[in-house]
Formats: C-alpha cells, sequence, structure tokens
C-alpha cells in the first residue's frame, strides 16, 4: 500500500523507487528502506553463494585460517615468475567458551560507560529512557535459541544478538523497527543475514538471554569480591574470564552441552548429523596469473556454477600473512585438467626469452618531424592568410605606361573591344528590363 501510495508500480526501477520513498511519513520511509536493505543483503548473498557476484576483491573471513601447503604449479620462461597453488584450512565455527567471552566483555564496557555517564542527566534521560523501552518492546532478546521444529532430523542452536541496542540506558538515537538480530552457529559462525525479531519468536525458542547471563555474572563478582581479600582483587583479567566461562556452563548445562555438542559433530568438511561442516579447504591462484587465465577458464569449465567463477580473493592467516589470490576449487579433477593446461601454456611460451631483444633508436622521420612541428590550421589562420595573399585595389602599385603599350598586340585589343561591346549590349538589355524603369514607362501612359 506505501508503493501504490507514492505511484510505483509495473517493472522495477531503484531510481524511481529510491525518489518515490522520499514523499512517505517518515516512520513508513524507514519501514520500506529497511526492506529493501534487507532484501538487496539476501539477494547479494545469494548471488554470492552462487557464484554469480561480480565486484572487486573478496576477504574470506573465519574464526581459524591455517595455511597448509603451497605448490608451484608453473614457471614463466619469459621472466622466470612462479605460479602457485595455495591451500588454506578455514574453520568458521564458534565456541561457547567465545560467546562467553563476548556477553561478559559487553557487560563490562557497559558498565563502564554508566559509570562514566553524567549523573545529573540521570533524570532527564528517564523520559528517553521510557519511550525507548516502549519503541522496543517488541524486539527479541539477545541470548540462545533453539528451533521449535526439528531441522535435517535435529533442533538447532544459536546465539542471536540485537543489531541495535535496545538498552534504555544507551546514549543510540537508532531505532529499528523490524528488531533485527544478528545470528550466530557454533557451526557456520557469523550470519551475513540478520533475521528479524518476528521471524526469530515465530520458529525458535529462548534458553538463556544474554541479560540473564550478564546479571548472573555481576552477581558472583560482587559476592567474591565482598569475601575475597586485597590480593585476590588484583588477579589479571584472564583468570576472571575463565571463572566467567566456569560459572556459566555450571549454571547453564544444557545450554552449553547442546552449543558443544553442535560444535564438535560438525568439524568435518562434509554434512554430518544434520549439520553443516566446519571446516573446509580453499585453493588460491597466486603469484603470475595473467599468462595462465586461460587455463584455469578451461579447467573449471564444466564444473558448477559456484565453481566455475574465478573470483579474486584476500586473506590474512592466523600467523598475520596476507594472501590475495583467484579462488581456484581443490578437487582432485579440478586440480588434473588445470595441469594439463598448463603444460598447453608452457608449451606454447616456450623460446620467448630470445623475443626479447634491445633494439638501436630508428632515426627521426623528417615528414613526421614537419608535421609535429608545422602550427596546425585554425579557421581564423586560415582565413587571415587568404585574405593577406589577396592585394587590395588601393595598394597595388601602378603598372608604367611603357610597359603596357609595349605589351599590347593587335588581337589582343581586338578582343578586348569585342568583350567591352558585349558587355554595353548586355547593360543595354539589363536597363531595358529593369523593373523600376518597366513601372515608370506604365507610370507614364
Amino acid at each position: 500500500n506505501a508503493l501504490n501510495d507514492v505511484g510505483l508500480g509495473g517493472e522495477p526501477n531503484v531510481k524511481k523507487f529510491l525518489n518515490r520513498i522520499a514523499g512517505l511519513e517518515v516512520l513508513r520511509q524507514r519501514l520500506v528502506f529497511s526492506l529493501f536493505m534487507s532484501t538487496l543483503d539476501d539477494v547479494i548473498t545469494d548471488a554470492k553463494a552462487t557464484g554469480e557476484f561480480e565486484g572487486s576483491v573478496e576477504d574470506i573471513k573465519a574464526t581459524s585460517i591455517e595455511l597448509k601447503s603451497e605448490q608451484v604449479i608453473a614457471t614463466d620462461s619469459s621472466c622466470g615468475a612462479k605460479t602457485e597453488l595455495t591451500r588454506l584450512m578455514i574453520d568458521r565455527g564458534v565456541s561457547f567458551n567465545f560467546i562467553v567471552e563476548t556477553i561478559a566483555a559487553d557487560d563490562k564496557i557497559a558498565a563502564d560507560d554508566k559509570q562514566n555517564g553524567d549523573v545529573e542527566m540521570a533524570g532527564e534521560k528517564d523520559d528517553d529512557a521510557t519511550e525507548k523501552k516502549e519503541s522496543h518492546r517488541k524486539q527479541a532478546k539477545s541470548g540462545f535459541y533453539i528451533s521449535k521444529r526439528k531441522i535435517a532430523g535435529r533442533r538447532l542452536v544459536m546465539f542471536a544478538q540485537q543489531k541495535v541496542s535496545n538498552d534504555a540506558s544507551s546514549d543510540s538515537n537508532l531505532d529499528d523497527p523490524l528488531g533485527l538480530m544478528v545470528i550466530t552457529r557454533p557451526n557456520t559462525g557469523k550470519n551475513p543475514c540478520e533475521r528479524t525479531s518476528k521471524d526469530l519468536r515465530d520458529k525458535y525458542d529462548i534458553l538463556v538471554s544474554s541479560e540473564d547471563i550478564a546479571h548472573h555474572l555481576r552477581s558472583v563478582n560482587n559476592e567474591e569480591s565482598d569475601a575475597d581479600s586485597e590480593e585476590k582483587k588484583s588477579d589479571n583479567d584472564e583468570d576472571k574470564t575463565h571463572d566467567a566461562i566456569s560459572v556459566v556452563r555450571k549454571n547453564w548445562k544444557k545450554v552449553a552441552g547442546l552449543w558443544d555438542e553442535a560444535y564438535d559433530n560438525s568439524n568435518f568438511k562434509n554434512h554430518n548429523d544434520g549439520l553443516a561442516p566446519r571446516i573446509s579447504e580453499v585453493g588460491l591462484i597466486t603469484g603470475a596469473v595473467l599468462h595462465i587465465l586461460p587455463a584455469l577458464e578451461k579447467a573449471v569449465q564444466i564444473m558448477s556454477s559456484a565453481q566455475r567463477s574465478l573470483r579474486v580473493m584476500r586473506v590474512q592467516t592466523d600467523l598475520g600473512r596476507r594472501i590475495v589470490g583467484i579462488k581456484f576449487p581443490v578437487t582432485h579433477d579440478a586440480i588434473e585438467r588445470l595441469m594439463v593446461n598448463m603444460s598447453g601454456v608452457s608449451n606454447a611460451r616456450q623460446g620467448l626469452m630470445s623475443a626479447f631483444v634491445d633494439e638501436p633508436f630508428s632515426p627521426i622521420s623528417d615528414k613526421a618531424m614537419k608535421w609535429a612541428t608545422t602550427e596546425r590550421k585554425t579557421m581564423k589562420s586560415f582565413f587571415g592568410a587568404a585574405a593577406a595573399s589577396k592585394p587590395s585595389s588601393s595598394t597595388a602599385p601602378p603598372k608604367p605606361a611603357n610597359a603596357s603599350n609595349s605589351t599590347k598586340n593587335p588581337t589582343t585589343t581586338k578582343e578586348k573591344k569585342r568583350k567591352q561591346e558585349s558587355t554595353k549590349s548586355q547593360t543595354k538589355k539589363a536597363k531595358n528590363s529593369n523593373i523600376s524603369s518597366f513601372f515608370g514607362k506604365k507610370n507614364s501612359w
């Protein structure tokens, strides 16, 4: 209905759509634009999954990235540059301990912000906090969730975090009418597609919220701080983090067990027990790749659309090494076809070293030099030169009389007389056929 109100219909036009939604109310603008952005993100994600997305350099992001091996597959005979096949082991899983550490760190940051805040503004913020609670009352809570129905024979567990915090004490002025949630799973890590709060409530049940975990950790820390001595207060943050993990695991054994079970059962390269694999192997063609692009295209010609797309990827390993290359499938058939095509490329490029010969400079062409140094003709210069080449009658020098008399011939004088007589007869006819003279004669009648 909102699109019909602004006259949007027929074939989709993004430019027209973005211009027309400016005529809606502010709240409806946010709703429509949020739906547009979420749809656009889904389309881009699907295009990347199927290999149809054409973009610039993409980053490979995962929890752990290790360098497995590097193999030289070709050496350019013309310059000696090497082409390598780099294999990487990607682990995108997220452990339960990492989630607990994230909750504890976020709660600590929120507590520090409250302590550093201005106490005098507390009374003025009460009304804003009430309004913020009302606006976010439909948003789901951050925490651990489990699916209501079985998917692939098992109930899936995940952690959902609010994209925009609904904390009444926060200073954020952002408003999220859809209540988007960022999803993290134990086997696939953080999902690039957010889920709305309504969809989350319809398909998942909450096991424990992040607010309850943070509140329990604060209460435990307060009890320990009251009972412990000053020496125990000086323990480092790492020990406190391990204490938080053990406390959460002890208090919520079921949640920790479900997460650990999904995390351990997905530690494979293929689907296992209804879970997507968290381990994958990625191949990158690095080094000199321009001269072997035809071989790469032929090697993946008969493969699926996702594997047939040759994309430039960028990755940083756990040791800090950065690698940029073309993503290539590491299956046995693909590598075997690549090596066959590479042998043809190397044979075609044999003997190219002799082709690079330093030749002496050729002499300068006189014609080219004249063309380069001659001033180009323009409309102004062309007509100016033509006018200068025609002297006027006033400036023409008079001819001497004896010179003209000496050059006269009887034949030329006869021709001149004939021309003069013909011109006189033509002027007489013109005078007789003149319009003014014609009408003058009529008036004399």
